[in-house]
């Protein structure tokens, strides 16, 4: 009796760990194998290298995503990384739409070789995050990749706001072809850091994708994990010198503070939307002038910069009034003379280019995974943490991004982002077998015992 007593209690504290359930639930929803291509690729993305191949210019990111794409595309419509949602449908549409406008706008000849890096940047990012990012551990990987990809380039950042010159490009430019350097005003007396990016103002953007995740994922075993290297990760934004990238990571300090001060409110989220809505439509209607001007004159550095961003917002919606089905593709936009061809503003961009059908399916993909991921409940508090790591990121790269346009690698990285939580609609499908089989052997070991 004792024997078999001592071989049941043996057989349910392996099962059972003294913590409990979950953690065998938790250990369950790891069971898919880190792959290392995510790393590798969060790390590509701040490889300045370009080449060509024929006519395509290509980069280590992009050549990736070219060879992954066709085994991630059949995963996906395989369904073995889980069932088509809504995120999926919309940025697909996001996709495909882009792509018929970039052929319809300038021919199969030029647009389809467009079409096609749209595409694969677009969807296939999203899926290569789909497939090569299905638990929680996998997931937190792709964090320390992140954050030590932006600490590694930090004391670059250092040095060059000293020194004046992104020494990494330099060196790289003596082998391979590299982004040309951008040339800067000195702002407060340092250079603005470009880093290994195409802008300083790109550089910022992607160190800041960092900022929540790095709090809430990387030093999720420790506070002072966390807090180190999200203060180590706003030294490199802040190295940038750029607006927008300091404003994203202003507004996730600003939800992490929220978060913790409201820890024990119910609907505090949408308690804080609801001030969010209120306070624009206050300056809406006390002003002189529109919300948006007002947001734009506050958040830059000098006021010539504001001023030309109230003009780019204002000729670019004109240019979206008047093509707005079919956008106008990578065609220049209409604007006088005297304003420089840069449109500060993604969603303003994609709506100018795609129309408003590519802006809504961009735009719609977006809120579909923030709010999607907000509705989970029964999450383990290890995917709690990666889901609030990731949707106070992507609330304040969407906010950074109406003063900031992306292209190429942080593009990618927004697509990256996106697609990287998409694992999380499934973790409770995860969690819940787990405690089943759990108690069922605990269950049968007991009725052996009073056997």
């Amino acid at each position: 009796m004792q024997s078999i007593a001592g071989r049941a209690s043996r057989e349910v504290g392996r099962t059972l760990p003294s913590t409990g359930g979950q953690i065998a639930a938790a250990r369950l929803t790891r069971s898919h194998k880190a792959s290392p291509l995510v790393p590798i690729f969060v790390f590509s993305l701040a490889v300045p290298v370009i080449f060509y191949l024929g006519p395509t210019r290509l980069s280590p990111y992009r050549l990736m995503l070219v060879i992954t794409f066709v085994p991630c595309l059949i995963a996906w419509l395989s369904g073995s990384i889980g069932r088509t949602r809504l995120p999926d449908i919309l940025m697909f549409l996001a996709a495909t739409w882009g792509a018929v406008v970039l052929v319809t706008q300038h021919g199969v000849d030029k647009g389809l070789q467009s079409a096609g890096i749209f595409v694969i940047e677009t969807f296939g990012t999203f899926l290569f995050a789909r497939r090569y990012i299905r638990d929680v551990l996998a997931f937190q990987r792709m964090v320390r990749a992140l954050v030590f990809m932006v600490l590694f380039l930090l004391p670059f950042a250092v040095y060059e706001n000293v020194a004046g010159s992104p020494i990494l490009i330099e060196l790289l430019g003596k082998i391979f072809t590299v982004y040309d350097i951008v040339g800067s005003e000195a702002r407060y007396g340092l250079r603005r850091a470009q880093g290994t990016f195409e802008h300083f103002i790109l550089f910022g953007v992607v160190c800041s994708s960092a900022f929540a995740l790095s709090f809430y994922v990387f030093g999720a075993g420790t506070r002072l994990g966390g807090r180190l290297s999200a203060g180590l990760v706003a030294m490199a934004v802040v190295s940038s010198l750029s607006s927008g990238a300091i404003l994203s990571v202003i507004a996730q300090a600003m939800l992490i503070v929220w978060d913790k001060v409201t820890a024990s409110l119910t609907r505090r989220w949408g308690i804080l939307a609801t001030i969010a809505i209120a306070a624009y439509c206050a300056v809406e209607l006390s002003s002189n002038r529109t919300a948006f001007d007002v947001f734009i004159s506050y958040l830059t550095f000098n006021a010539d910069t504001s001023y030309m961003r109230v003009h780019i917002w204002h000729y670019g919606t004109q240019s979206v009034m008047q093509h707005p089905i079919f956008g106008i593709g990578l065609n220049d936009w209409e604007r006088p003379e005297w304003m420089g061809g840069s449109m500060d503003n993604f969603w303003l961009v994609t709506a100018v280019r795609y129309g408003v059908p590519g802006l809504l399916f961009m735009a719609g993909g977006f809120l579909s995974v923030c709010f999607g991921l907000g509705r989970l409940k029964d999450l383990s508090f290890e995917v709690a943490q990666c889901r609030k790591g990731l949707i106070i990121t992507l609330c304040g790269l969407a906010l950074s991004i109406c003063t900031v346009h992306l292209w190429d690698g942080p593009y990618v990285l927004l697509m990256f982002l996106l697609g990287s939580g998409m694992w999380m609609f499934d973790a409770r499908n995860g969690i819940a077998p787990a405690r089943s089989a759990a108690q069922n052997l605990h269950s049968r070991s007991v009725t052996r015992l009073n056997l």
